[in-house]
């Protein structure tokens, strides 16, 4: 990969959507930004319109190549997968509306990427994503999940350059 790839990576949820933006140009990485897109109040409409603006606003300004996603996960409570649903059709949607690309990855892949492991906690992820990207301090833990699933992206697009089959 030598010319340079900016990828936005998506940790999808309707109170707080995280986000983080990566660039490479060829086995070097680098953050570009990364943060938390608060859905505030009680109503649904409005917290899947905050998501929406803070999308386009991020995409507006980073103008990413490419969009790496984490897919559902298995969730007991039907509300909560309802509403990650909402959140993600919003996001799609923006990006379908940007003509971006969106690739997804399950949480377990996105975990064996980052560390090795597909049990891996969250504070364990968020160790490694700081040591990849040299960080001073930790992100925010859904920044942190959004940026390994960028890295995870990352990742299978040097795997697959190198004729390498990625963890599926």
């Amino acid at each position: 990969m030598n010319k340079p790839i900016r990828i936005l990576g998506i940790d999808p949820a309707i109170r707080k959507m995280g986000y983080g933006i990566v660039e490479s140009n060829g086995d070097s990485v680098q953050l570009i930004s990364c943060g938390v897109i608060d859905g505030n109040g009680n109503d649904q409409a409005r917290r899947l319109r905050q998501l929406y603006d803070g999308l386009f606003e991020i995409v507006q300004k980073y103008a990413p190549e490419q969009v790496a996603m984490e897919s559902v996960i298995f969730v007991q409570n039907r509300k909560t997968a309802i509403d990650m649903g909402a959140a993600r059709g919003v996001a799609l949607l923006l990006f379908s509306l940007k003509d971006l690309p969106v690739f997804e990855y399950s949480p377990r892949t996105v975990k064996i990427a980052a560390t090795g492991r597909g049990s891996a906690r969250k504070e364990q992820v968020s160790f490694m994503v700081r040591a990849v990207l040299s960080l001073n301090s930790p992100p925010p833990v859904d920044a942190a999940d959004a940026l390994a699933v960028a890295l995870a992206h990352l990742h299978n697009l040097w795997n697959v350059q190198k004729g390498y089959d990625f963890i599926s």
